[in-house]
């Protein structure tokens, strides 16, 4: 009997070790997947700018200067008007322009010197203006298109083979589950009765509506035939008293569970 517990207890933790394994990696894609969306569709100071920032909005190919791009809070917006020329030396006047706006953040740009880069960061940091990482590419808006729809099929891919798998280890689950109830219904009616081990196991499946009824019937028949072994109540059961009642720690949860004059577990019915 231990050598067949110890045989479903394995192939149980093989299932979950596959199906968690298989979790993982769906949620890894899942997880990427989400990422790149929301850097299309967040606000400005996270979203991704290859479809925002066009050619002319950027100075190309200069060795001394830079364009960069800067995500200003609404109600900065004429602070940042008024002072960016300012914010360090070697800032080209009048090259700041808005480009695009949200409900939080409108989006400039602003052309310096190289020199002064790291300094003029530094000072919108300090007046909560939000330098964006953006480097210029024209296939930028392609690769990310082509990525999105690569991550969006992975995603689907490994969802449909999780629901499978779900399907099949849930199936086996229940066949384990239900082989581990019949080594119960053994052992227990061996601790009950004794030896030798000539018992009859049944199964049975009542309907939902009558299962109590059901219940109170098979005890019934039980108190008959036996009925100077076990009193029971009308609902076919009755709950540790006396002394017993007293009795706690491990135990205690299992002299309050409902005893009956014959062996009893349940499986639980999958609704599908």
């Amino acid at each position: 009997m231990g050598e067949v517990v110890e045989a479903l207890n394995k192939e149980m933790t093989s299932i979950d070790h596959v199906q968690k394994q298989k979790l993982s990696n769906y949620n890894l894609a899942k997880g990427s997947l989400t990422g790149m969306q929301r850097k299309r569709t967040g606000n400005l100071s996270t979203r991704s700018l290859v479809d925002v920032v066009k050619s002319e909005d950027v100075v190309h190919d200069s060795e001394f200067m830079e364009t960069l791009m800067v995500a200003v809070p609404n109600n900065l917006v004429k602070h940042w008007n008024e002072s960016y020329e300012r914010l360090t030396p070697m800032v080209v006047p009048r090259s700041s322009s808005k480009l695009a706006s949200d409900e939080e953040f409108t989006l400039f740009n602003v052309t310096l010197f190289k020199k002064f880069k790291d300094e003029f960061i530094h000072k919108c940091r300090e007046n909560k203006f939000m330098v964006r990482d953006f480097k210029w590419d024209e296939e930028a808006l392609e690769k990310q298109m082509q990525e999105l729809e690569d991550a969006a099929l992975e995603e689907k891919e490994l969802w449909s083979e999780l629901l499978r798998l779900s399907r099949t280890n849930f199936s086996e689950a229940y066949q384990i589950l239900a082989h581990l109830k019949v080594v119960r219904v053994f052992v227990e009616s061996v601790l009950r009765y004794g030896l030798p081990a000539e018992y009859s196991a049944i199964v049975i499946k009542p309907n939902p509506k009558t299962a109590l009824k059901t219940l109170r019937t098979l005890t019934s028949n039980r108190m008959l035939a036996t009925p100077d072994k076990t009193q029971l109540s009308e609902k076919g059961n009755k709950k540790s008293s006396g002394a017993n009642d007293e009795i706690a720690g491990e135990w205690g949860a299992v002299m309050e569970q409902e005893y009956y004059s014959f062996v009893l577990f349940e499986l639980p019915i999958v609704v599908t």
